[in-house]
């Protein structure tokens, strides 16, 4: 099964609860939220920006629809060209633990499994233990069974954690996700960079790469803009940190195996296409 197709699925279940909240006016809803979140990622390095609000179904369903598949497969290159710089497998096998940052939206978990539903017979992964970590509780139920879509041996143990990076109380007291062998960060620096102009998630920053394992890997995906590449190194430079992988700014599509008609029933009634072409940066680092 595709990407595409996999968000196909989240989103009927989606557009579902979408429309028990709004009723008659939900294909009008989806329409403002798609614009929305359009208007409102013009502006990530706006100190004034307010954070999206994904609580309402409506604006779930537009997130998911407009960027998870594009997201996801920019994510699974990114996993693709760490296989090729290691020069084989990426995981030990066995149990691996994955823990995505800012995960809610689906992208990340999609990646992993969409990576090992390809490459399972050299990664050898019997279970993987992943860890969904985002601010938005309704997340929690969009892709917890991923596994079963793909069809996949491998067994899946989701388990979905409220973080507010901006909150240590949210996260002070769960230490597991610390522990991950492979942490992703697809497209969340952009959305808390305008929180960070004092400074305030420092402490989050300082723990995550501090507390990691040696060895552990990083997979950073995100827009392609100097802003948000020079953020990021400058949080990885206290993280004892090595740069593997460092793409800036490079233009990337889906690969040709993806095809964003999988959507186009949502398409149609919108007005509206899924993102696929992107300028991107993809920097994966290991720790020592």
């Amino acid at each position: 099964m595709t990407i595409f197709e996999l968000v196909k699925n989240a989103l009927d279940k989606l557009y579902a609860e979408a429309k028990e909240s709004h009723g008659c006016k939900v294909d009008e809803t989806i329409k403002r939220r798609i614009n929305y979140l359009s208007t409102s990622y013009g502006t990530l390095t706006a100190t004034e920006r307010q954070p999206v609000d994904y609580k309402d179904p409506a604006t779930r369903f537009a997130y998911v629809f407009k960027y998870v598949a594009a997201h996801g497969d920019y994510l699974v290159q990114g996993l693709e060209k760490l296989r090729k710089e290691l020069g084989g497998k990426i995981f030990c096998g066995g149990n691996v633990r994955i823990s995505c940052v800012g995960g809610g939206p689906g992208s990340d978990i999609i990646a992993v499994l969409k990576y090992l539903d390809e490459y399972g017979n050299e990664e050898a992964v019997s279970k993987i233990t992943c860890y969904l970590l985002d601010k938005e509780q309704a997340w929690a139920d969009t892709w917890t069974e991923l596994d079963e879509s793909l069809y996949m041996k491998i067994r899946l143990n989701a388990n979905f954690q409220r973080l507010d990076v901006s909150d240590p109380e949210s996260w002070k007291y769960q230490r597991k996700f610390f522990q991950a062998d492979l942490f992703t960060l697809s497209y969340f620096i952009s959305e808390v960079y305008s929180l960070d102009a004092d400074g305030k998630l420092t402490t989050f920053w300082q723990t995550l790469f501090g507390s990691a394992k040696p060895g552990a890997l990083f997979v950073y995906t995100d827009n392609g803009s100097d802003q948000f590449n020079d953020y990021f190194r400058n949080k990885c430079e206290t993280g004892n940190l090595a740069p593997l992988i460092c793409h800036d700014n490079i233009e990337i599509t889906p690969r040709y195996t993806e095809q964003k008609s999988e959507l186009e029933e949502y398409s149609n009634k919108f007005g509206h296409y899924p993102k696929i072409k992107s300028r991107v940066t993809v920097r994966i680092l290991r720790k020592d």
